[in-house]
């Protein structure tokens, strides 16, 4: 692997933006004289042949008959401009931030004419622009340079108006980042409103909060709605089956769409979702409905972005997958293979594709055509390896081919001891469902119905996942006959 940081900035770049960069640094004010075209076609050339970052080095030096000491200092000169380019490129895509150094030049060099022109024109601007999750603490920053140009005009009135200005968005940004962290603890850890407490995670009370609020909500509804948003998706998570601070939240969300961004607005949407997902976990399925609606709310605005990231091992893909597959719409999951699956990374595109087919293939009671699309699951992931066995051994009970059932249950068990990299977590729920099969096979193939009786029994008193719900209902059949 090639651990040189320039190499490692422009190897990641895509095409458009390798042409940005070469333009950036084309002028002169930054290469500083020197023409960087023929060292960029050499990394270009060498980076594909070059195992480790020696071999880099070397390849350079002999392309272009440097030094090694001259290539280490143009990579360098490179890395530098590499930085220069990102805070151009962030800057001009926010433009809040761009005002805000803008504004700050022009006012720690008294140009208080062209400050207050600047100031004009971003005060506007703020007022029509739509906001994104940082867009409150800029503003702020904004207001505190306002602030000092008032302080040096011995201005004292607006000062203080402005100071008020200040807190309240100073407030709203806090709270908004501090709830929206507080979220995301709740989502990975279990925790309860006491431990936070204790451990200082969240010192803000209820009371406290729900004050802030109410001042916002004549002469700032924007801010408003966003700290409402917040607060309460945090203490629906927080408290989880009190479904009115989810509710709160998806009517904040409604007022919000006008006046947030994409990033903002899918942000929203991820919150919402994530809450409907840990209703579903606890066996509430009223909430499949909801995640259905929302999810089809954020492909019809073009969210899509979490269908290309390919978070390991999986991606989000199959979710809306999943939840489909409890409504019954496998019309719409076709649907949705055929015109979203494009966007999957490239290496489980096949992978989700033939798992989606198969498994809708198998709740469509299609079983051959089923198993052919799960025969084809390289399953070089683990989740995708698991499910497309998992299936399999559904389908051989439902086609009562128990051989074929016995020889997936030993090679799922071979596969399980062979790989120790799985998740705990992970691994139990297929545990125990290899448990259960296994006991419902014996009481089909040895008669021996006590150990299913008992399963059935104990089944019956519980909360039942999807995969201990097939269980269940193929041993009451069982047990009917």
């Amino acid at each position: 692997m090639i651990k040189i940081k320039f190499i490692q900035f422009y190897t990641k770049l895509n095409k458009r933006d390798k042409r940005e960069f070469k333009k950036f640094i084309s002028s002169g004010f930054v290469n500083k004289g020197r023409d960087f075209s023929v060292f960029l076609g050499a990394i270009e050339k060498k980076t594909s042949l070059a195992a480790n970052s020696a071999e880099m080095i070397k390849s350079l030096t002999e392309e272009l008959s440097y030094t090694s000491r001259s290539v280490w200092n143009r990579l360098s000169e490179l890395m530098t401009m590499a930085e220069q380019y990102i805070v151009f490129k962030e800057t001009y895509r926010n433009e809040l931030l761009f005002n805000n150094l803008v504004s700050l030049y022009l006012i720690n060099n008294f140009e208080y004419d062209l400050f207050i022109q600047k100031v004009n024109h971003t005060s506007k601007k703020f007022g029509k622009t739509k906001k994104g999750q940082d867009s409150n603490y800029y503003y702020y920053q904004f207001l505190q340079q306002l602030g000092n140009y008032y302080i040096f005009q011995n201005k004292n009135e607006p000062f203080l108006t402005n100071l008020k200005e200040q807190v309240i968005y100073h407030n709203a940004s806090y709270i908004n980042n501090h709830y929206l962290h507080l979220t995301e603890l709740l989502q990975q850890g279990n925790l309860t409103a006491k431990e936070l407490s204790e451990k200082g995670l969240n010192f803000l009370t209820d009371s406290n909060t729900e004050t802030f609020i109410s001042t916002l909500k004549e002469n700032y509804n924007e801010l408003y709605c966003q700290v409402s948003f917040h607060y309460n998706i945090y203490k629906a998570f927080l408290l989880k089956t009190d479904e009115l601070y989810y509710k709160r939240a998806l009517q904040y969300f409604e007022q919000l769409t006008d006046t947030a961004d994409d990033a903002y607005r899918s942000m929203f949407y991820q919150l919402l979702i994530n809450y409907c997902i840990l209703r579903t976990n606890n066996n509430e399925p009223e909430y499949y409905k909801e995640l259905f609606r929302l999810y089809n709310r954020k492909l019809d605005e073009g969210f899509i972005n979490d269908l290309k990231v390919g978070n390991f091992p999986i991606n989000n893909f199959r979710d809306y997958i999943f939840v489909a597959i409890q409504l019954g719409k496998f019309d719409w999951i076709k649907w949705f293979i055929e015109n979203y699956s494009s966007y999957l990374p490239t290496n489980i595109r096949n992978d989700e594709i033939n798992l989606s087919y198969g498994i809708v293939h198998y709740n469509e009671s299609k079983y051959s055509e089923a198993v052919i699309f799960l025969n084809k699951v390289a399953g070089e992931n683990y989740i995708h390896y698991m499910d497309s066995k998992y299936y399999r051994m559904r389908i051989f009970y439902e086609t009562e081919k128990f051989e074929e059932a016995l020889m997936e249950i030993d090679s799922y068990k071979h596969y399980l001891r062979a790989h120790k990299e799985i998740p705990d977590s992970f691994i139990k729920p297929y545990k125990v469902f290899i448990k259960e099969y296994s006991i419902l096979l014996n009481a089909v193939l040895k008669n021996k119905i006590e150990n299913a009786e008992i399963l059935y029994s104990q089944l019956c008193k519980t909360n039942l996942s999807p995969r201990r719900k097939w269980i269940y209902n193929k041993l009451m059949l069982l047990l009917k006959n």
